[in-house]
């Protein structure tokens, strides 16, 4: 299964930043953070990648090349209207996916235990989005599900149960609702979703009912996710990372 990486923003929240270094590029504790999401992606079975970029897109390709540093096959694909929303960016991946695939942002840290059971997931329908039970937060994509299919999603949905974490298992039929939405005017990847789920085709995978127990850390660990927007979004992600690795060196030298 290929996973495909939207990587084609500028991250205007992090302007200071991405002046002269395309977002996915930023470090998180000695990775950039599009490496963190390639090698999660790699612990959960996935070898084969595509990446969209855009803003400084050559400045991915030159620090990733093929992805044999990684151990991963990667192709790219260029957005030149990288300013549209990321639905534009997934269009433009057609070609290239003929099959079932996960679609990840470049900017999402998150447990490999999401995606893994993800990837095991059946998918029965267009696009199955992961979802946490978590009250939103200021700028996050509101959901509002009914037993298991989205009913509508958006930052703006007055009424809403659940929330994205843009990680995504889909079939080639989405890319059909991305083109119905795109030539609408609507780039944005909540109304290509937003379009399956007007047509019953669109559901949810809950990652709070995810196993919580944690062979590596000897207790029960919540799976998480974080969605790198601000300098705010990076300190926590940093602080929870270090966290998590100095528990598994506790555990460890208990054991």
């Amino acid at each position: 299964m290929k996973a495909l990486i939207i990587a084609a923003g500028q991250g205007r929240r992090l302007n200071d930043l991405t002046t002269d270094l395309p977002k996915p590029l930023i470090q998180l504790l000695g990775l950039s953070l599009i490496e963190r999401v390639i090698l999660t992606a790699k612990r959960a079975g996935i070898h084969d990648f595509v990446i969209t970029v855009g803003y400084l897109g050559d400045k991915i390709g030159a620090t990733l090349g093929d992805g044999r540093g990684l151990g991963v096959r990667i192709d790219y694909v260029q957005n030149k209207e990288w300013e549209k929303g990321n639905g534009a960016s997934v269009l433009r991946a057609t070609p290239l996916l003929n099959e079932n695939f996960i679609l990840l942002m470049s900017d999402h840290i998150f447990d490999d235990r999401i995606l893994k059971g993800l990837v095991d997931h059946e998918l029965g329908s267009s696009v199955v989005l992961a979802v946490d039970r978590r009250a939103p937060s200021p700028g996050d994509t509101k959901v509002l599900e009914a037993r298991g299919k989205i009913l509508s999603i958006g930052k703006d949905i007055e009424e809403s149960n659940c929330i994205d974490t843009g990680i995504f298992l889909c079939s080639p039929r989405l890319l059909a609702f991305a083109e119905e939405a795109v030539k609408e005017g609507k780039t944005e990847l909540a109304d290509v979703i937003d379009k399956a789920a007007e047509n019953r085709d669109a559901e949810v995978f809950d990652i709070t009912r995810i196993e919580s127990y944690s062979s590596r850390m000897g207790k029960g660990t919540t799976p998480w996710w974080i969605d790198i927007d601000t300098r705010e979004d990076l300190r926590k992600a940093e602080q929870y990372l270090i966290k998590k690795e100095n528990s598994l060196k506790t555990l460890c030298l208990l054991h």
